[in-house]
């Protein structure tokens, strides 16, 4: 279980290290309660946004989503995705009901099945827990209705990589984006001279993440080619 913010704007690599764009948001099938794919933005979304398929993923890993050189295709193209894309559903603030009617909260973050794209919960703005998806009823246009069983609603505490503040996720999965395959302009040692990168190497997600282990990302930003 994963929340959705984490993977939004993560870097999409093919096999052969090729570069092909970023998660822009999951397309969701708001009746099964799950995802079909992603939309990419890439280096041509001034032509129209793209899609990736569920099935065309290899991995979603912890930095980046890996697949295949010939999974982006043209949305466009694709009817079927047309028609989710036209029902739609902007869930992020959606008031959240119980079954009897009481209102719980408004909507703030999807968590997903890593594996299948399955919703399996759902937090609340300004609660530490998550409802998971048993307790899910509807995702609809207006409101999300969750069902009240036993002592009340299934409660389930995010883990503290899961409680780590979403914005700054999003804003390092961006950066991540920005920087990965940019050239060096310079070479980066650490304090005492150790070559962490050279010039006119690749940026690669193990030197971002190093860097931003040494709290020098800025650096790292300043050294590339713009």
């Amino acid at each position: 279980m994963r929340p959705l913010g984490e993977i939004i704007q993560l870097p999409i690599l093919s096999h052969s290290g090729s570069y092909l764009g970023s998660v822009e948001d999951i397309v969701l099938d708001n009746k099964k309660l799950s995802g079909i794919g992603f939309l990419v933005r890439d280096k041509d979304w001034y032509m129209g946004m793209k899609f990736i398929s569920k099935n065309d993923i290899k991995v979603i890993g912890k930095n980046a989503i890996i697949t295949t050189n010939d999974s982006l295709k043209a949305v466009a193209e694709l009817p079927d995705i047309l028609e989710f894309l036209a029902d739609r559903i902007e869930w992020r603030g959606l008031p959240v009901y119980s079954i009897n009617g009481e209102i719980l909260g408004k909507a703030e973050e999807l968590f997903i099945n890593e594996d299948t794209l399955d919703i399996d919960g759902i937090k609340l703005q300004e609660q530490d827990y998550v409802i998971s998806r048993d307790n899910l009823m509807a995702l609809g246009p207006s409101a999300i209705l969750v069902d009240i069983k036993g002592e009340g609603i299934h409660k389930e505490k995010p883990s503290v990589q899961e409680s780590r503040s979403y914005e700054e996720k999003g804003f390092e999965a961006k950066q991540n984006a920005f920087l990965l395959g940019k050239r060096l302009i310079r070479d980066i040692v650490t304090d005492d001279g150790t070559l962490i990168a050279s010039k006119g190497d690749t940026v690669t997600i193990q030197i971002i993440n190093r860097m931003r282990s040494l709290n020098r990302i800025q650096e790292l930003i300043n050294s590339i080619e713009q």
